[in-house]
């Protein structure tokens, strides 16, 4: 099983351009049979098209498309068209379900997708979340987690994964690579952290997530030259054992479909 995490810009390339044909051509190069989107709008009509973007990316691939809204921005790019998390899948999905996290004053309102999919040969579902954090506060970012963590905790000792766009540094990256931490406001993060470690990703570990990308620790964002990771696949414990490889994916088209490079996991 392959399972992938990308955030696509809004449906809109780095160099400014809509391009659905061409983020399928990326997903597919991975072989991918779970796709976790973040910055996803739906449904919204790329010019020209009779179509939602995440439908026609969906047919592409051949996938089934589960969207969970987290605000419903007034742009004059993707007007009243709600915003967030999305899946893609090759597997029966039997449930999902869209969750708004802690609302913060100033911030960005962020959700949490929640899908059940049927694996070939499993009798029990695999749970799947797909979340995007904030990118300006690591303060923020563990307020969301918390309220994430009350809808992830119903899976506690069952194998599920937990996909996206974390915004957040890990510690054992920031102790080999202090000099991360000059990058934040690339992300356009404010946090006033002082020397303490960032929280988020240490909260995960200390609940038994296990970060499947920690072993290269290689970066995921921005795209054209990588320089930090912020992506992650987290997976509970039950599930860890089966888990071959976690690495960023990269082709001759990846610096422009999108911001953040697709990070790539693999298990047997």
């Amino acid at each position: 099983m392959r399972v992938l995490t990308y955030n696509i810009h809004g449906w809109r390339g780095a160099d400014g351009s809509v391009d659905v044909a061409r983020l399928a051509r990326v997903i597919r190069s991975t072989e991918a049979d779970v796709v976790a989107l973040n910055e996803v709008f739906h449904p919204w009509l790329p010019p020209g098209q009779g179509q939602p973007a995440l439908d026609l990316l969906a047919a592409e691939l051949g996938m089934t498309a589960c969207f969970g809204a987290a605000l419903t921005p007034n742009l004059a790019f993707a007007p009243l068209s709600p915003y967030g998390n999305a899946l893609l899948t090759r597997y029966p999905v039997l449930a999902h379900a869209g969750h708004h996290l802690t609302p913060v004053a100033g911030h960005e309102q962020r959700g949490l997708l929640e899908v059940r999919v049927l694996l070939p040969a499993r009798r029990a579902p695999l749970s799947i979340y797909v979340t995007h954090l904030d990118h300006k506060s690591e303060a923020v970012r563990v307020q969301q987690l918390t309220a994430l963590q009350q809808w992830t905790v119903r899976d506690r000792g069952r194998p599920h994964l937990l996909l996206g766009d974390f915004n957040a540094l890990a510690p054992d990256d920031l102790a080999v690579q202090p000099a991360l931490r000059e990058q934040l406001p690339r992300l356009g993060d404010r946090s006033d952290q002082g020397d303490e470690s960032p929280q988020v990703v240490a909260r995960l570990v200390r609940a038994r997530y296990v970060d499947a990308g920690a072993a290269e620790r290689l970066p995921t964002f921005p795209a054209a030259e990588p320089l930090i990771r912020i992506d992650y696949v987290f997976v509970a414990e039950p599930l860890a054992p089966a888990l071959r490889w976690c690495r960023p994916w990269q082709t001759d088209e990846t610096a422009v479909a999108s911001d953040h490079l697709p990070l790539l996991a693999e298990f047997a």
